[in-house]
C-alpha cells in the first residue's frame, strides 16, 4: 500500500507541474499572486486526475503490474470444524481500485465482507491477504454465529486462484476462486 501511495503522490506532483506549466503558457502570469493562482488551479486539476486514475486509469497503465481482480468468481470452500469436514459453493465478488480491494462472499448461510485487505508481492508472487466478518442469515445464526476470519490467497492466475482461511470459531480450510 505504501508503494502505491508513493506512486500516486509522485504521479500527482508530476501532473500538477505539467498542468501548471501549460496554464502558465496559456494564461501567462506576471506576478507572484498570478503564479499562486495558477498553482492552486493546477493542484485542483491534478487532484481530479489522481482520483480518476486511482479508480479507473491504473487498470490500463502498463507500469502497474498488480493483478486486476475486479470481477465475479465462483468459489468452493472446503472447511473443517470440530473434526468434521465439508464443502460449500459460494459466489465471490471482488471490487478493486489501485489502493483498495474489497471481497464479498455469499453462500446459502452467510455473507462475508472484507474489513481490511492488501494485495502484496511475496517471493515474486502476488498474495491477497484479507480479514473479514461474516453475517449469517437468521436461521443459521445459532449454529454459525458472526465471526471474524482471515484468508491468504496465492494469486498466480487472475482468473483462477486459491488459498487458505481460518476464523475466530476455529474453522479452517481451503478456498478456491474461479472466474465466471
Amino acid at each position: 500500500m505504501k508503494s502505491k501511495m508513493n506512486y500516486l503522490l509522485k504521479l500527482s506532483a508530476i501532473v500538477c507541474g505539467v498542468i501548471f506549466l501549460i496554464l502558465k503558457y496559456l494564461k501567462g502570469s506576471g506576478s507572484l499572486l498570478d503564479n499562486w493562482e495558477l498553482i492552486t488551479e493546477a493542484a485542483g486539476y491534478s487532484a481530479i486526475f489522481t482520483l480518476v486514475y486511482e479508480k479507473f486509469i491504473w487498470r490500463i497503465d502498463p507500469l502497474i503490474k498488480i493483478p486486476k481482480l475486479e470481477k465475479e468468481y465462483d468459489g468452493i470452500i472446503k472447511y473443517e470444524f470440530n473434526g468434521s469436514r465439508g464443502t460449500k459453493n459460494v459466489d465471490i465478488e471482488i471490487s478493486q481500485t489501485l489502493t483498495t480491494i474489497n471481497i464479498s462472499i455469499k453462500s446459502n448461510e452467510i455473507t462475508s465482507n472484507s474489513i481490511t485487505s492488501e494485495l502484496i508481492e511475496e517471493n515474486n508472487q502476488f498474495v491477497l491477504y484479507y480479514t473479514y466478518i461474516t453475517h449469517p442469515k437468521n436461521e443459521f445464526s445459532d449454529i454459525n454465529p458472526i465471526q471474524y476470519g482471515t484468508s491468504k490467497l496465492l494469486v498466480d492466475n487472475k482468473d483462477e486462484f486459491h488459498g487458505i482461511y481460518w476464523t475466530t470459531s476455529k474453522t479452517k480450510g481451503d478456498i478456491y476462486f474461479k472466474s465466471k
